[in-house]
């Protein structure tokens, strides 16, 4: 089976919640599947969000069901950790922190990558 590689670039938001989804059929389908979160897309990882203030879903706790589909493998490029004020340590779900060559890797691992 082909491995997807989700590449998350956007704020949290409806599309964010729509990217969320697809994620979460993969899982179901038993497709190999990751998820790297880059530029403004680290935001999604910040914790302490309240997305009922903005009546959207909570993105953070739909990440959190990622590993009960097996999306289990999550990536973070550092540098937009430190461009967005992230600390990895703060994040709402544990993502591997991954530099520029690994980000690279991932990228060309993957069969497919969808992106936001």
């Amino acid at each position: 089976m082909r491995s997807v590689l989700y590449l998350v670039r956007k704020p949290p938001g409806a599309l964010a919640n729509e990217m969320i989804d697809m994620m979460l059929v993969s899982g179901v389908f038993e497709q190999p599947a990751r998820v790297l979160f880059l530029d403004d897309g680290v935001r999604q990882l910040a914790s302490g969000q309240d997305a009922s203030l903005v009546d959207r879903k909570d993105t953070a706790k739909a990440l959190g069901a990622l590993p009960a589909y097996d999306v289990e493998e999550l990536f973070a490029h550092a540098g937009s950790l430190t461009a967005c004020g992230i600390d990895p340590d703060d994040m709402a779900v544990d993502a591997k922190v991954v530099e520029d060559d690994e980000v690279a890797a991932l990228l060309h691992a993957a069969d497919v990558v969808v992106t936001d």
